[in-house]
């Protein structure tokens, strides 16, 4: 049986001018992951902020790939100009999913997602 990744996740990332930290929901039906990632991005120089990306993807054999599909801030407006990431992980014997991620601008970053408590 494959493995389910529904629920709730830590998730932290680094990238090559800052960091995001919160957390990742996940619904699975069969291959197709849908959900959100809310975290604080902190950019170098800049006032930290609040993100929530909505995403949407496929996890199969172990392997995630997700694609950003929107950003809003905390109370649901619009983050216009915010780049959308590509991120693709692996659900490791450890149950973390690690892996990189990407946006239009290749920007590249690192990630550990942990099943949340």
């Amino acid at each position: 049986m494959a493995a389910d990744i529904s629920g709730k996740w830590i998730f932290n990332e680094e990238f090559e001018c800052g960091t995001d930290k919160g957390f990742a929901f996940f619904t699975q039906k069969g291959s197709q992951i849908g959900g959100y990632l809310e975290y604080e991005e902190s950019i170098e120089d800049e006032q930290p902020f609040t993100v929530r990306q909505e995403v949407a993807g496929s996890f199969k054999r172990n392997k995630l790939k997700l694609e950003g599909t929107r950003a809003v801030t905390p109370d649901g407006n619009e983050l216009v100009g915010y780049n959308l990431d590509t991120m693709e992980g692996t659900l490791t014997h450890e149950g973390k999913i690690v892996g990189h991620s990407y946006d239009c601008d290749d920007i590249c970053g690192v990630f550990v997602m942990s099943r949340a408590i």
